[in-house]
Parts: structure tokens; C-alpha cells; sequence
């Protein structure tokens, strides 16, 4: 994926309200063998913009 598909939320530029996290953003995943901590910090990112924007939209 390009890192231009998605806003600062990781939400994807073409499908609103679909985020992504993990893999989903890099399939190289240049992490140095710290994928699951890449995963589980941009899946945190994604779930608090979730969370950020269902307390907005109230």
C-alpha cells in the first residue's frame, strides 16, 4: 500500500471509514523483526481515530 492511500488516521483516502493497520500498510514491512509491535501501534492509531470521530459525530 502507498503511503498516500491513507490520511494521518489511516483511514483509506478512496473508502471512507475503512482503516488499516499492520501489513495492510507495508507488505515489505521494513520493521527490523518488529512486526507485531508495527501492527498492534497502528492498529491502537487507527482505533482511537475511530473513537475520536464516533464521539464527534454524537
Amino acid at each position: 500500500m502507498l503511503w498516500d492511500a491513507v490520511d494521518e488516521n489511516l483511514q483509506l483516502g478512496a473508502i471512507p471509514n475503512t482503516y488499516v493497520a499492520g501489513e495492510m500498510l507495508d507488505w515489505e514491512a521494513p520493521t527490523g523483526g518488529y512486526l507485531l509491535q508495527a501492527s498492534f501501534a497502528t492498529g491502537v492509531h487507527a482505533a482511537r481515530a475511530i473513537l475520536r470521530r464516533a464521539s464527534a459525530n454524537r
